[in-house]
């Protein structure tokens, strides 16, 4: 369901709100269906806050994003999809080595994706994010 919204339905983000209110549907049923995620997600969350300059905040098209001074360094969806901004170079040497997936909408940009699915999840989780506080 969010590969279709996020592609076929792209142009409601733009409705002020909607992105939001579809990451919190996601995050209920991440709750009700997938409770071990969602505590590797929180767990992620109050980890990233002790990486030097790093910050939380609600993302503009749902989800928790995680900034350093102005700049995004990802975003975690309430399905538990983490977008992360790590440079092409990078990008293109995690893609290859399986340890991330191209972005699911941005699949040519300096930006990948990783599922967490698990708690086993919140190490490489929290390593792609360090990588992308680097990168800044």
């Amino acid at each position: 369901m969010f590969r279709f919204v996020v592609h076929r339905l792209c142009w409601l983000a733009r409705v002020p709100g909607l992105p939001q209110l579809f990451d919190t549907a996601l995050l209920v049923w991440t709750r009700l269906a997938h409770p071990a995620r969602l505590a590797a997600m929180q767990e992620i969350e109050k980890r990233a806050l002790a990486l030097p300059g790093v910050r939380l905040r609600v993302h503009r098209l749902g989800g928790i994003e995680f900034a350093c001074g102005r700049r995004e360094l990802g975003h975690l969806h309430g399905n538990g999809l983490l977008d992360l901004f790590v440079g092409r170079e990078q990008r293109d040497a995690l893609v290859a080595s399986h340890s991330a997936e191209p972005h699911h909408v941005f699949t040519q940009s300096g930006w990948i994706s990783f599922w967490v699915r698990t708690p086993a999840d919140t190490v490489p989780a929290l390593a792609l994010l360090a990588m992308a506080a680097d990168n800044s």
